[in-house]
Formats: C-alpha cells, structure tokens, sequence
C-alpha cells in the first residue's frame, strides 16, 4: 500500500498535480528562465572569444577558467545555500546575470570589447554563478515531495533539453544577426528569472531546510543551527565521502563528464577552426538536447516502475558504445547524428541514480550535498574545453576523440563492476534502501 509522506506543503500523490504545488511554478519559471539565458550565451561565448584572438586555444581556456572558477566556489556554494534564504540567493544571482551579460552586450554595441575584458567577465560571473547557483536545485526537494521528485527532476530533464536544444541555434542564429544580441537576450532571461523568484513561496522556516524525514532516519539533516559555516561545509562533505556510493558516483561521473563534455568541445572547436557557419555549429547542440529532449521523456515515463541500478549501467554501455563512429570520421553529419544519439540516456540516468540520492538525502543538506556531487563531477569538466583546444592542433581531431573515448570507458566499467550500484531498486522501495 503506498503511504504519502507528510511535508509542510499539500503533496502531490498524482504526476499531474505537480503544478497545483504552492511555489512549484514561480520556481520552474526561474529555474527555466536562468537556463534559456545560459543557453543562448553558450556558443556565443566561445564564438566571439575565438574571434578576438582567432585562437583555438584560447578559446578554449576561455571556456576552461571560467568552468574552474564556477567549481571553485561552488564548493562553497552549497553550505552558504543551506544557512541563508534560498529565494534570495537566487535573486541575486539573476541580477548578476543581467548585469554582467548586459555589459558584454554593451561593449560589443560600442565596439570596445577586448579578450581579457570578456575573460574576466565570464570567470566573475561564473564564479558567482558557482557561489549561488546551488541555491535553485536545493530548493526544489523543500517544495515537493520524495514520491514526486523524480518525476520533478525528469520534467527538469525534459525542460532543460527542450531549451538547449533550441537555444544553441538561436544563440548562433542571434550571433550571425549581430554578435552582441545573443548577449542582451541571456541578460533578459536573467531579468525574467530574477523576478519570477520574487513569487516563490515555500512553507517552513527561511532557510526552507525543514526535515520531512526523507533522508536516512540516523542523521540529524545536518541541522545549522548556531554552528559555524566551516562546520556545516565540512559536514556536508563528511556525510558524502563516508558513504561508498557517493564516492564512487563523484568518481564515475567526473571521468563520464570529462569525456562527453570533451567529445563537444573538440566537435565544436573543430568545427570553429574548419569555418563551419555558427548556426550549423549550433545544430550540433541541437542534435543533442533533442536526444535529451527523448529521454526526458523516457525517464518521466519509467522514473517510477524502473529499477534504477540496472538502468543506469545499460546507459554507460549505450553512451560508449554510441560514441565510436565519431572516433573515425569528422563528417558533419556523422558527429551530428552520433553526438545527439550518445547523449540519449543522460536525463535517464539524472532522474534515476540522482533522484534516488537527492530523495535519500535530508532537506537541510541538500545545498551541500548537490555541492559534495557535483563539484566533484565537474572537476574534470573544467578542464574539457583546454585540453580539447590543446589537443586538436597535437593529436588532430581522431586522435582527440580517442583520448575522451578512452576516459568514458573507464568510468563504464567503474559503474557496471560496482554491486552497490546495480542493486539499486526502483522508487517505491526507496523507503527501504539505505544510501551505502
């Protein structure tokens, strides 16, 4: 018999009441609007930093400070997001979108903008990004319940492949009109996110970290209470790295990330430097959101009957054996077709190996333990776009796939050899499975 949780909000015991949640669409419309932005700066980014110096490396450590600047403070990012007020946390992030990008589109109006003026604009903003970013995702746990949060999270898989999917393009498309409006859409976007957080109403104390006894009954949520910041960041990551599980999906995940995540900078510098046109570049992002956008709605359809261990390592095999025609031509509509097909089992394994641990993870903790995840996930990433632009010109663009198909395996086998990962049920055994 299926019993509902009790949580300070009415919860949902159907899919198609996930809207009539109180604070649920206000946050959606926020969290959506600050992904268009990001969308649509994404290509233009390395597009104008690749203009200015003509410089596939370049362009590339443009992409690589900035990704380590946002790692770097999100380490912190998670605790500070747990001890203040979530909603205003977001706000402020927003508004240093708008701020930052609307200057870059300023500059580029006014023909002033220079390369170490947009480097440092990027890496501020993705630092800041970094710092107060957590805040949205830890959040979304506090507004529904552990019995509705993989469905949440697989119509935010579904949502963010339906932006990217069209945001790459349209960024490019904005870029060839003129190369500063893809920069003044994104600081909109950021102004819509900012005051749609401004409607966000979620029940519980400021912090919206009320324990609703969703994670392991034998911690405490990691409450602050009058402790220090130090003590709550290093709770965070005690409470990860003594649970085998979560070290080895830190592990799995950052070599995964840094070989996809490599796979699309070498496809898109590669094509950069061989003059293909923007939105044709912008397509092969297409490709992959549109993937993303199928298995979005793959996960939202099996997020509650499928057995989460099993699932996720057939999408490990799926995405390195999907990705070898890439390793033997650099034929456009050969990357465009494998890319997009590799990507296909992300927002499956998103919804259910994330959803499991999200759901195990108690409400007061989930700014840090996002933060234990994903800081660790991305390190590697970091340096995807770097070594991809250092690569090309060394190894050629064979040679560079190789390199990033070759760390994608070794995370496949650290997942499929792992019991405690095949092992994971499906949600409605949840309840009774501890998080190892």
């Amino acid at each position: 018999m299926r019993t509902q949780q009790a949580c300070s909000q009415a919860a949902p015991e159907h899919e198609n009441r996930l809207w009539n949640i109180p604070g649920y669409l206000p946050w959606f419309t926020a969290d959506s609007a600050t992904a268009i932005g990001v969308a649509l700066r994404y290509l233009a980014v390395s597009l104008i930093g690749y203009k200015l110096t003509g410089s596939t490396t370049a362009a590339g450590w443009l992409g690589s400070l900035a990704a380590i600047a946002q790692q770097v403070t999100a380490m912190f990012g998670g605790t500070f997001a747990d001890r203040h007020d979530r909603k205003t946390l977001i706000i402020v992030n927003a508004t240093m979108g708008v701020i930052c990008w609307g200057s870059v589109a300023v500059l580029l109006m006014a023909g002033k903008l220079v390369f170490p003026v947009l480097l440092a604009i990027a890496v501020f903003e993705s630092a800041v990004n970094g710092f107060l970013g957590p805040a949205s995702d830890a959040m979304l746990k506090s507004i529904v319940d552990i019995r509705s949060y993989p469905k949440a999270r697989s119509l935010n898989e579904g949502r963010d492949a339906t932006i990217n999917m069209a945001g790459s393009p349209v960024g490019g498309l904005l870029y060839g009109i003129a190369p500063w409006l893809p920069f003044l859409s994104a600081a909109v976007m950021y102004l819509l996110a900012g005051v749609a957080a401004t409607r966000i109403r979620v029940g519980g104390n400021p912090r919206n970290g009320s324990d609703s006894g969703n994670g392991d009954s034998d911690d405490d949520g990691g409450k602050a209470g009058g402790a220090s910041f130090f003590r709550d960041f290093a709770e965070g990551w005690s409470w990860s790295l003594h649970r085998r599980m979560l070290v080895l999906t830190m592990v799995s995940s950052a070599l995964a990330n840094f070989g996809v995540n490599g796979f699309q900078y070498a496809i898109q510098l590669h094509l950069m430097r061989t003059d293909v046109n923007a939105t044709l570049i912008g397509f092969v992002n297409t490709g992959v959101f549109l993937a993303m956008l199928a298995g979005a709605l793959i996960a939202g359809r099996i997020s509650d009957t499928a057995p989460v261990g099993p699932v996720t390592c057939c999408g490990f095999v799926f995405i390195c054996i999907a990705s070898l025609p890439m390793l033997l031509t650099d034929n456009y509509w050969v990357l465009l077709i494998a890319n997009a097909v590799m990507c296909l089992p992300f927002p499956i394994i998103n919804a259910l190996q994330l959803g499991f641990i999200f759901g195990k993870t108690p409400d007061t903790m989930q700014g840090r333990i996002t933060v234990t995840l994903t800081v660790p996930a991305q390190a590697l990433s970091a340096f995807c776009s770097a070594t991809a632009g250092s690569l090309l010109p060394a190894l050629g663009f064979s040679g560079t796939m190789l390199v990033f198909w070759a760390v994608m395996l070794v995370s496949m086998l650290l997942i499929v050899s792992s019991r405690s990962l095949r092992t994971i049920p499906r949600a409605d055994q949840w309840d009774r499975t501890p998080l190892e």
